[in-house]
């Protein structure tokens, strides 16, 4: 493991314009030589990593980073009861995780743990970054190819926290505003621009999401976006639960791994 701080941090800088700070875990250390890479080419700064999430536990409670990301495949079993435990760790710190497209299927139950984000090796560095500083910045990402592929699973597909959410449930439970502001969720727009659609402020819009979230008893945009795609609720055309601050569209893109 290797632990990195920026000494030369001006005094007086305030956290919020400090650089996105970042621990890594994973048992490959090519894969995080590479992605620690294209962190810092992105502006972020990595603190620490390490093989596996036992290893990094000290530079969490010490540096208290916006994110870790984390591939919970390890020793050749799956590890997703650690998602959930560095969730819990640190609250404050947003869970990502970064594996491979065998194993896709784990979406679900990793938002359901509490990751924020779910990316893929298969993508380009420079948007795994991308997704990755989005996250730390407080936003949710997920691979827009998963989330399409979520379609065709049916209500039933997988194990999210209010899974045994239907059509007709969502529509008798929200009322016709918010109906309409979860529908648009997998477009992954912003409460503003969804603001914009409706003629709503962003502060509006915002109460409504939280709303959303409380009566559907669900934890994140990212369950609500999952939930109304598997409900053919999302039906604004793009499947794209990605929200970030920032131009890059191609946030998620399928071309050769990188990581390998």
């Amino acid at each position: 493991m290797s632990i990195a701080t920026n000494r030369n941090q001006p005094a007086g800088r305030t956290r919020a314009m400090r650089p996105h700070t970042v621990v890594l875990i994973d048992e490959h250390d090519l894969t995080r030589s590479a992605l620690k890479q294209a962190l810092v080419a992105a502006g972020m700064q990595v603190v620490g990593e390490g093989r596996g999430p036992r290893e990094v536990l000290d530079v969490l409670r010490d540096h208290e980073p916006s994110a870790v990301v984390i591939d919970p495949v390890f020793a050749g079993t799956v590890h997703l009861e650690w998602v959930e435990r560095l969730a819990r760790l640190a609250p404050a710190m947003q869970v990502v995780v970064l594996t491979n497209s065998a194993h896709r299927g784990l979406l679900p139950d990793a938002i359901a743990s509490g990751a924020r984000g779910f990316l893929l090796k298969s993508s380009r560095r420079e948007a795994i970054a991308t997704g990755v500083r989005a996250c730390a910045a407080g936003e949710s990402v997920i691979a827009p190819e998963l989330l399409e592929s979520l379609a065709g699973q049916g209500p039933r597909g997988g194990s999210l926290e209010g899974d045994e959410l239907d059509a007709d449930t969502i529509a008798t439970t929200l009322t016709k505003r918010e109906l309409e502001i979860f529908r648009r969720l997998p477009t992954g727009e912003s409460n503003r621009e969804i603001g914009a659609v409706f003629e709503l402020s962003e502060n509006t819009v915002k109460n409504h999401v939280a709303s959303i979230l409380t009566k559907l008893k669900l934890d994140n945009r990212i369950q609500a976006a999952v939930h109304a795609v598997r409900n053919g609720l999302g039906g604004v055309g793009a499947l794209v639960a990605v929200q970030i601050m920032c131009d890059e569209t191609d946030l998620i893109s399928s071309v050769s791994s990188f990581f390998g």
